[in-house]
């Protein structure tokens, strides 16, 4: 739905609202004008005047048949400059009147035309049970829940919350969230937060609805009352008058639940006693005799016209009895489950605000981030992130080792011819009229303050004046010539040829990360730190990024694609024990098997290890040397100081991190530079 179907659908909304009220507040129309107030008068034209602004910002598909009477009715009230006369106000009245079913129905269609793009607001106002309102209410619950969120809509302007139960109930918890000045303030700079706020109180809507009638206690002794309803009136009070077993069962103990299962539900508080007195006035005892001759005592009735009115009467009773305490039931349920929610709706957000500080550089959808502030991240799952995520804080090192990482990123620097655009200025000298001390000869003109002095003595002699007006007109007349030198400059645009510096995106990054048993302890917090960096140095830069943990097999990891909820591995990664043997082997080979992927093809690769292993075997030295020499960069972060040098030696660039060394972060830093200062640089 574009942004001006979306708006004319509030406005739809909005044109109902003062219609119904005149209709509302005369539903039999105004027989005669003198009867209501000035206020009531003013109150009309008020209420015609804000349908009319409204159904301006309307799309019809075609304009309806009222259309016409009600912008004739709002053109006279908008000039006129008196009260209105009674004989426009009645016709005004009329118009309304006459057209009112016509109006709401065309308002209602136009409504129903626009679809929300949101799937769960369409769901909700499609979908759900008609307990939660009408289709029109829902949906007009749904925009009255956009606008006021929205701080740019004026409070007196936004569509009216529907009055029903659920509505009500969703518009009470909008408003309490949204009066936490912390929450406000960061909804209105996150329309994807609000946006998701709503949803979520729209699918808790749902769900207190089908609680509500699934555990619903007094759903037999509703039916119980209907049954009532279609049996004779002789036959209520023959149960009620008659032995003590009947009443008890059919009245006295409705069928709504047992007591073993009450807890604090009301039991019905209906003066059965009095209705039974009531019917055994009404009755009467007659003396018959049967088919056998025998006599016997037959129950018959004094009125039928007053067993209705008690029939009536305790039906309603029942019926008023049973909503005052299903009412009572819901309400005690629907408070402990708002509260429930709100205060895993508030979770939720402060989750969120925790996410986006954390998790953005991963996840740019704030959709996203809020389905995982959800149930996705425990406690100690964000506790883990904050903690790494503080250990990255004013680390210059690890910016440094992201920064060389990568195609483009590395020591070596590419360049490329390039035309660019030159501006030439040349200068120029051209003549200018000048003022008369500046003679620079004779002309031929029509300028009489520089003619010469011969030819105006034409204009003096009769027989020659002709010629004068004709040398005049035709700009013949000798004059003299002022002219003067003046230097102009011209600008020109010329093509030359440079050297600059080729730009291109940044590369892909494979990290192989050493899980084996001697990396426990201090070397793996610092495996995990660099990870955890390089991984949301590489989002943020939008470059991709993939993980392969090893020890004596291999987990992969790929931290740009969120099909599979990569946060919530990498959290598990964070979490992880290191243990088993090392083998290295397999990481490599799966790490080269990806450089032929076109998507990982300028990828460089990053094992990070205390290289205590093996050396490796001649294979895979084939395949990195192969990698190699298609300009792919094998680093190498060796924590510690005893590993395997016939291993290391197979990488381009080889740092080394001291764990026992207090100053290891800014050792890493310096041998980073020490690469750039010696690698080449190749011009293209």
């Amino acid at each position: 739905m574009g942004k001006r179907e979306k708006q004319s659908r509030k406005y739809c909304h909005k044109a109902l609202t003062p219609i119904r009220a005149i209709i509302e507040k005369y539903p039999d129309g105004i027989k005669d004008i003198h009867s209501i107030s000035e206020e009531a008068r003013a109150l009309i034209q008020i209420k015609v005047q804000q349908f009319r602004e409204c159904i301006k910002h309307v799309q019809f598909p075609n304009k309806p048949v009222w259309w016409e009477a009600m912008r004739i009715s709002r053109n006279k009230i908008a000039h006129q400059e008196e009260d209105l006369s009674d004989s426009v106000l009645t016709s005004i009245l009329s118009t309304v009147s006459s057209n009112l079913s016509k109006i709401e129905y065309d308002l209602l269609a136009n409504i129903k035309r626009y679809r929300q793009d949101s799937k769960k607001k369409r769901r909700f106002e499609n979908l759900t049970s008609s307990a939660l309102g009408s289709e029109s209410e829902k949906k007009q619950f749904v925009d009255a829940m956009e606008e006021y969120t929205n701080p740019n809509i004026p409070e007196d302007v936004r569509i009216e919350f529907p009055k029903n139960k659920y509505t009500e109930l969703g518009a009470s918890i909008l408003k309490e969230i949204s009066s936490q000045n912390n929450i406000l303030e960061y909804e209105r700079k996150h329309t994807g937060l609000s946006e998701n706020i709503q949803t979520d109180i729209l699918e808790w809507l749902e769900k207190v609805n089908k609680y509500l009638v699934k555990e619903d206690p007094f759903r037999e002794e509703a039916i119980f009352i209907e049954q009532q309803k279609l049996r004779d009136s002789e036959d209520i009070a023959s149960d009620l008058i008659k032995d003590s077993s009947k009443i008890e069962y059919h009245y006295k103990r409705l069928p709504s639940v047992s007591d073993s299962k009450r807890g604090d539900i009301e039991a019905s508080t209906v003066n059965f006693d009095f209705y039974h007195n009531q019917f055994i006035k009404e009755s009467k005892i007659v003396k018959a005799k049967n088919e056998k001759g025998d006599e016997v005592e037959l129950l018959k009735w004094k009125s039928a016209d007053k067993l209705e009115i008690l029939k009536r009467n305790i039906i309603l009773d029942l019926e008023q009895n049973l909503v005052d305490r299903k009412s009572k039931w819901e309400l005690a349920h629907i408070d402990s489950m708002r509260k429930e929610f709100l205060e895993k709706l508030y979770s939720k957000i402060n989750k969120f605000m925790k996410l986006e500080s954390l998790l953005m550089p991963f996840i740019k959808n704030l959709g996203r981030l809020w389905d995982l502030s959800e149930g996705t991240f425990e406690t100690s799952g964000f506790e883990i992130l904050d903690t790494f995520a503080k250990l990255l804080e004013n680390d210059e090192s690890l910016k440094e080792l992201a920064d060389l990482l990568g195609k483009q990123t590395r020591a070596q620097i590419s360049y490329e011819k390039e035309l660019r655009d030159k501006v030439v200025i040349k200068s120029s000298w051209q003549p200018k009229h000048a003022y008369k001390g500046e003679i620079n000869g004779l002309r031929f003109s029509n300028d009489i303050s520089s003619v010469l002095p011969s030819e105006l003595s034409l204009m003096n002699n009769p027989a020659a004046n002709k010629l004068f007006q004709l040398k005049f007109a035709q700009k013949q007349l000798l004059s003299y010539d002022y002219q003067r030198m003046e230097e102009e400059q011209e600008e020109s645009k010329e093509k030359e040829e440079t050297t600059v510096e080729k730009k291109e995106p940044k590369g892909p990054i494979i990290i192989c990360v050493d899980t084996s048993g001697s990396m426990h302890g201090t070397p793996e917090n610092i495996e995990k730190t660099i990870t955890f960096a390089l991984s949301k140095i590489a989002i943020e830069e939008e470059r991709k990024c993939f993980l392969i943990s090893f020890s004596t097999s291999i987990e992969t990891l790929d931290l740009t694609d969120f099909s599979a909820n990569p946060i919530g591995k990498l959290v598990q990664f964070l979490r992880m024990s290191f243990h088993g043997g090392t083998d290295a082997g397999p990481a490599l080979k799966h790490a080269v098997k990806m450089l032929s992927e076109n998507e990982w093809k300028n990828a460089d690769v990053l094992m990070i290890s205390d290289f205590v292993m093996q050396t490796l075997d001649d294979d895979i030295k084939t395949q990195i040397e192969s990698a190699q020499k298609d300009n792919t960069n094998f680093h190498s972060l060796v924590i510690g100081s005893s590993g395997n040098n016939a291993a290391i030696n197979c990488f381009n660039h080889n740092w080394v991190y001291d764990v026992n060394n207090p100053q290891a972060n800014r050792h890493l830093v310096e041998q980073i530079h020490e690469i750039k200062m010696h690698d080449s640089v190749t011009i293209v």
